[in-house]
């Protein structure tokens, strides 16, 4: 065997021990985030997510594969086996090469190689006819199928039909493709999109804002520091148009009220072309430090950041407030492929009462006249219009504003809100919704 070969084998085998050591970390220690903060390599990466995203989906092939289907295995193993398992089905790599890398990591991590070799050569010979979920439950099938709690699933076959929640399904599941905002406080935009083209880097410009570009991949940005010079930032479309909804003005005073780690913020900002004042507030220090981080880097001096909860800051006075709340990130599933299994329906109980404080606290910090932007990145409405509709009733010197005199008709319902769906608009999902005060 030739050395490059040997070099491959290994960097094979080590990317796979450490996908297994990662989901072991994010099923015991919720450590999702950390692993796309540590810039993992991108097999890494891919192994990872993958497993993630279908975890129900694959443990019932794990499951269904063993012949003692009730058997319990070893935390390791059963990642190990998940990962191979992800590898034959989804990722379609050469089986064989599957099924002795993940039988030689097993042996090196003292686990059970029969099994292993059994499971997924098993899986392996059926790849091609793999068996479907068939619990009595069609919605519970549709869930283990795609991959969703049933919970979830079942809430978008009563509002969608069987057949949209589906295609939601299918998209929540797809590899995610992200957009950055070339930022012109700090570049001229044709003189990037130029260099950038050079480089190689496939570009597509977004069909409703300008500066805002998909890429096939961010991590080329940021390995060659567009990121770190300010000259581009992450920022998804849904968030670019959000920001599009509160329309900043130069010279005004703004207040981003849960701001980190930034992206709005500085999106915000840059449209004040850095005059007026930008307050930037949220309650964790350490995603605050990256949003400063984002603006000195973004040349963006008009930016003010404070570490406050918005239930209890100062009292200031602002023209405008952006009001982005915490909530269930249900549009944001193909991101945080981890984000599914860790909400519950009652989540969304919490979460509203929070955003119904958060709303009062950001409408008393709005002067006469000025505008209140909320939003969120769910597509529940008990997070969305049914918090707007349950403001308007208790603020009566409130007004709802159309975001249709803003955005395209293709991204504002009936109500005149702000609406993304993923499967529907190749986009984040996310809501948002202008509050006009009158008095």
């Amino acid at each position: 065997m030739g050395k490059a070969r040997t070099k491959t084998i290994a960097k094979s085998s080590n990317d796979r021990r450490t996908a297994v050591e990662q989901l072991l970390r994010i099923t015991h220690d919720g450590a999702y985030r950390s692993l796309i903060d540590r810039q993992t390599g991108p097999r890494v990466v891919a192994l990872v997510s993958t497993v993630t995203r279908w975890r129900r989906y694959l443990s019932f092939l794990l499951h269904w594969f063993l012949k003692n289907n009730n058997q319990r295995l070893p935390p390791e193993l059963e990642q190990l086996l998940l990962v191979g398992i992800a590898e034959v089905t989804l990722l379609r790599a050469p089986p064989h090469a599957v099924v002795n890398e993940a039988v030689n990591l097993a042996r090196s991590m003292r686990l059970h190689t029969g099994l292993t070799n059994g499971v997924l050569r098993s899986v392996a010979r059926a790849r091609d006819r793999l068996p479907e979920p068939d619990t009595g439950n069609s919605i519970r099938d549709l869930a283990i199928r795609w991959s969703h709690p049933t919970w979830l699933t079942r809430r978008y076959v009563l509002r969608f039909g069987r057949d949209e929640a589906l295609c939601l399904l299918q998209c929540n599941n797809k590899t995610p493709t992200y957009s950055i905002r070339l930022c012109r406080s700090r570049v001229g935009v044709q003189e990037l999109l130029d260099e950038l083209n050079s480089k190689g880097v496939a570009m597509r410009a977004s069909s409703y804002l300008e500066d805002y570009f998909y890429v096939d991949s961010v991590g080329p940005l940021i390995r060659q520091g567009y990121m770190d010079r300010g000259q581009c930032a992450v920022h998804d479309e849904s968030a670019g148009l959000v920001v599009e909804l509160l329309n900043p003005k130069p010279g005004e005073t703004i207040l981003d009220a849960c701001a980190a780690p930034g992206g709005k913020a500085t999106a915000i900002a840059c449209r004040m072309r850095g005059t007026g004042k930008l307050n930037a507030w949220d309650i964790h220090a350490s995603r605050l430090q990256k949003l400063r981080d984002s603006a000195r880097a973004q040349n963006l001096e008009n930016v003010h950041t404070i570490e406050a909860s918005l239930l209890d800051g100062p009292n200031i006075k602002a023209d405008r407030v952006l009001l982005d709340v915490p909530c269930s990130g249900t549009g944001v599933m193909s991101k945080r492929a981890d984000l599914r299994w860790r909400r519950n329906e009652d989540d969304l109980v919490s979460l509203a009462k929070l955003q119904d404080q958060l709303l009062d606290a950001a409408a008393d910090r709005l002067r006469p006249g000025g505008l209140l932007v909320y939003s969120t990145c769910s597509i529940e409405p008990e997070e969305n219009d049914l918090r707007i509709s349950a403001f308007l009733e208790r603020r009566t010197n409130f007004t709802l504003e159309s975001a249709g005199d803003f955005l395209p008709p293709a991204l504002v319902n009936s109500a005149g809100y702000m609406v993304t769906l993923p499967h529907q608009h190749n986009m984040d999902g996310a809501f948002a919704a202008r509050l006009r005060r009158q008095d």
